[in-house]
């Protein structure tokens, strides 16, 4: 059941959010500024490759560095597993992890927590499975906000893959945008990164096997227009969203999320990624396509 809170069961459940992390930590907050005891908090993930920290920030377009500061980017370079989102439109604040949501007036924001008066509502509940309707619509809608705006630092596990498992090596930055959004002259020109552009795993494998080269027939050359490479539309299995298609992310970032908690490959989707139309079940992770 949803619950009001304010002044320090306010500031306690954001820290609980924070902590309590296991594979989801959300953070959606036009202003960010870290004191040593945020830090401590977010410093027990450091390591964990498991958990996606997902930080959307916003305002001061003109001067993004008063939104997040950077010694504060700095800090968040160092996770395994993050992504780091710029949306100058943003307002809202929304805090969220594997088990609880929490929307309200409060940023991540050191003297927010010391000075201001602050409120908002708790949602207990995992996440999508069990959430409420609210907290449902709440992580969905951050997803769409996500995925429709720039990505300025993407960072990744990369996995050697065995015949059972999967190994971590180590984690690898697949995108750094934040000197060019930090110097503003510069990010005007900067194309645009949309995060489902991203794999949310990097497999070392894919390259064991020598490659061969493919010859393309003239008309399946890839389309270029305003001298950027036109992909291929795709739907996700899942929402029948449309994504880029690609077999090996065959699902958009919110539904992903959803099926990583149970990597279930053979689960019964909704949609083929190639047409986006009703499988009936007959699609899955491992087979995305009707066939």
């Amino acid at each position: 059941m949803s619950k009001f809170l304010t002044g320090e069961d306010l500031s306690k459940k954001v820290y609980d959010i924070i902590w309590e992390a296991e594979q989801t930590l959300i953070i959606v907050s036009p202003f960010i500024k870290l004191d040593d005891y945020f830090k401590k908090l977010f410093e027990k993930h450091k390591y964990n490759h498991k958990l996606h920290i997902t930080i959307i920030f916003g305002r001061n377009e003109s001067r993004p560095s008063k939104s997040l500061r950077k010694e504060d980017f700095e800090f968040f370079k160092q996770f395994k597993n993050i992504s780091i989102i710029y949306c100058p439109p943003l307002h809202a604040k929304y805090y969220a992890n594997d088990n609880d949501g929490l929307l309200t007036s409060i940023n991540l924001y050191d003297k927010c927590f010391q000075t201001n008066i602050e409120y908002g509502v708790y949602f207990p509940g995992k996440l999508i499975e069990f959430a409420s309707n609210a907290e449902k619509q709440a992580y969905e809608y951050t997803h769409e906000v996500l995925e429709k705006h720039p990505a300025v630092f993407i960072k990744r596990p990369v996995y050697e893959k065995k015949l059972i498992g999967k190994n971590y090596i180590e984690s690898t930055v697949l995108y750094d945008a934040t000197e060019s959004l930090l110097s503003v002259f510069k990010w005007q020109k900067e194309p645009k990164r949309f995060h489902h552009e991203f794999p949310f795993e990097v497999n070392a494998n894919e390259y064991s096997e020598r490659p061969e080269r493919e010859h393309q027939p003239e008309q399946e050359r890839p389309r270029f227009k305003n001298n950027t490479v036109q992909k291929e539309q795709g739907y996700c299995i899942r929402t029948g969203k449309p994504i880029p298609f690609d077999l090996k992310r065959p699902m958009c970032f919110e539904a992903y999320q959803n099926w990583n908690v149970y990597k279930n490959s053979e689960f019964k989707e909704k949609y083929c990624h190639k047409t986006g139309k009703p499988s009936n079940g007959k699609t899955s992770m491992s087979n995305p396509i009707l066939q």
